[in-house]
């Protein structure tokens, strides 16, 4: 299915130098242009959106998507060969770091290890404000770079997590692949470990993908099988794979009930890199569900570390810290804050990480 339709903009709500958020008169009633596909707008002006997504009644954010701007020319400069959604409409080149036309480019000329730097592998993207913020509550000088997929969102740094992250100076958002709106842009994930590691010199790695992840109630066929590849690609560049899991007692779905099958089938049948597990400790009912887990899927005697660590009083001061991040953070259009259970699972990774390795 694919629908558009001519709406007129009504008022700007939100703009800055990579987007406009548009009141509109059709559709959804909201549509969000991307400055590196179409030109700014007035209101009163007619634009093209894609309302596909609105009636199909997904998850996209609940935004139409500008696809043209009626009586509008438009040229955006820039310096870089490296096109991003190439083949789609809003392809569009961009300076990526490890193109040869970059000042950096001599930084890829020599093989590298990342050696025992610690790489978190994270499916959702609510998890990263929960691990920035809680990364740079505990530790202020910590510097973090952060590599976003292309599984999700194309335009994913230019979320509105990513285009607030992408301002703070210790963090460094670089998109890879087919995805674009990073602090910078690399064409793989390997190459911006490396950027990252020479050049910014970061503590900890976080790879993600922007959001919109896919599900299919099938065993295989979701987003989140790329944390098996995320994994293998660390531990060849001689990193630490460290996974994220995904786990919730709200879920009414058995597959996501407890340590989500979108952690364990990657992780256990196709990471062929030993990986860090780390686990929240729960309430003693749950906490024997996710034994049972862990028993059923051999995850113990598996190639893989488990650990299991005491997040309660993180809990309590990321709560606090949320109460001044600017945003509200959704997981599959509901405030996180309502499954504790998934906070802790994705707060225990970063207390192993800044208690057992930076």
């Amino acid at each position: 299915m694919y629908a558009e339709q001519m709406v007129r903009v009504e008022g700007i709500l939100e703009e800055d130098n990579s987007i406009q958020k548009l009141r509109t008169d059709g559709g959804l009633r909201k549509a969000i242009l991307y400055k590196a596909c179409s030109p700014s707008v007035r209101v009163g002006d007619t634009v093209k959106v894609n309302v596909t997504a609105g009636l199909l009644q997904l998850g996209t954010g609940g935004w139409d998507i500008v696809i043209a701007s009626a009586g509008h020319m438009y040229q955006q400069e820039g310096k870089g060969h490296i096109m991003k959604a190439r083949y789609t409409s809003c392809q569009h080149s961009v300076l990526a770091v490890d193109a040869p036309e970059h000042p950096d480019h001599y930084l890829f000329h020599d093989t590298f290890q990342i050696t025992e730097k610690p790489v978190m592998l994270a499916e959702l993207h609510s998890m990263l404000p929960i691990m920035l913020g809680t990364f740079l509550m505990k530790k202020s000088n910590v510097q973090i770079g952060v590599i976003l997929s292309d599984e999700a969102s194309l335009p994913a740094g230019l979320s509105d997590h990513m285009r607030i992250w992408k301002k703070h100076p210790q963090v460094h958002v670089v998109t890879t692949g087919q995805a674009f709106g990073g602090n910078e842009e690399a064409v793989t994930i390997p190459n911006a470990l490396l950027w990252l590691f020479k050049k910014k010199a970061v503590d900890v790695f976080i790879i993600s993908m922007g959001p919109g992840t896919v599900g299919t109630a099938t065993p295989l066929g979701f987003s989140g099988m790329a944390l098996a590849e995320w994994a293998n690609i660390t531990s060849s560049l001689g990193g630490r794979p460290i996974w994220v899991p995904r786990v919730s007692f709200q879920e009414k779905r058995e597959r996501h009930y407890g340590i989500s099958h979108h952690t364990l089938t990657p992780l256990l049948r196709f990471a062929h890199a030993p990986s860090t597990l780390v686990l929240p400790k729960l309430t003693a009912q749950n906490q024997q569900v996710i034994e049972k887990q862990l028993l059923e899927k051999h995850v113990q005697s598996s190639q893989h570390d488990v650990h299991v660590l005491n997040v309660e009083e993180w809990l309590q001061e990321w709560k606090a810290w949320s109460l001044t991040y600017p945003l509200p953070i959704r997981k599959m259009g509901n405030d996180v804050k309502r499954d504790p259970d998934y906070i802790k699972g994705v707060l225990a990774p970063v207390k192993y990480v800044l208690e057992d390795i930076i």
